[in-house]
């Protein structure tokens, strides 16, 4: 319970005019209105190319060893200077041995390219199967335990079976802690 005579904040924000940037300065750049429209980060400018089909990000190749070859088995194709409509956008950048482009310390971000329609139809795939798992939350258990079964037998099966709760669920529990009074002293 709030202390006697303790108010709450009014929830408006109020802003001294003195501190308003004019309407005419906020729309004259449109840096400004990007930066209004996400004030904690930027997302990554899209990167244009000449084949307006294709839409290209930026790839870590120390995430993992083979991530860059991961990524070109998966359909991520590595980008060329003369692919890309104008140079300016992508900032500093230095070239592979073999003419890709790449950025970092030692090359190791790689730009690529995948055609935009396959990405949508990959990214409504990857929807799907999220709302599906989401909608079925004993299908991972289901999967668990039919690995278990299949692995190592059918008494890990039941074990498991019988252990495990329905994934997805959230549990909460209650502890009781002794309060203790602090010493006069």
């Amino acid at each position: 319970m709030p202390p006697k005579g303790w108010k709450r904040p009014p929830r408006i924000e109020v802003t001294e005019r003195s501190q308003q940037a004019p309407f005419d300065v906020l729309l004259s750049d449109p840096r400004y209105a990007a930066r209004l429209a996400n004030p904690f980060s930027e997302p990554s400018a899209p990167i244009l190319l000449k084949d307006a089909s294709r839409e290209c990000r930026w790839f870590n190749a120390a995430v993992a060893t083979d991530h860059i070859w991961r990524s070109k088995r998966k359909g991520w194709d590595q980008v060329r200077p003369g692919d890309v409509a104008e140079l300016d956008q992508i900032g500093g950048y230095n070239k592979s041995p073999e003419g890709y482009i790449t950025r970092g310390e030692r090359g190791q971000e790689v730009l690529m390219s995948m055609p935009r329609d396959v990405r949508a139809q990959i990214q409504l795939a990857k929807t799907r199967a999220n709302l599906d798992a989401v909608g079925r939350p004993n299908a991972t258990k289901h999967a668990i335990v039919q690995a278990a079964s299949e692995q190592l037998g059918d008494e890990a099966a039941s074990y498991l079976q019988d252990h495990i709760g329905p994934v997805g669920t959230v549990t909460d529990t209650l502890e009781r802690i002794e309060r203790l009074e602090p010493d006069g002293d």
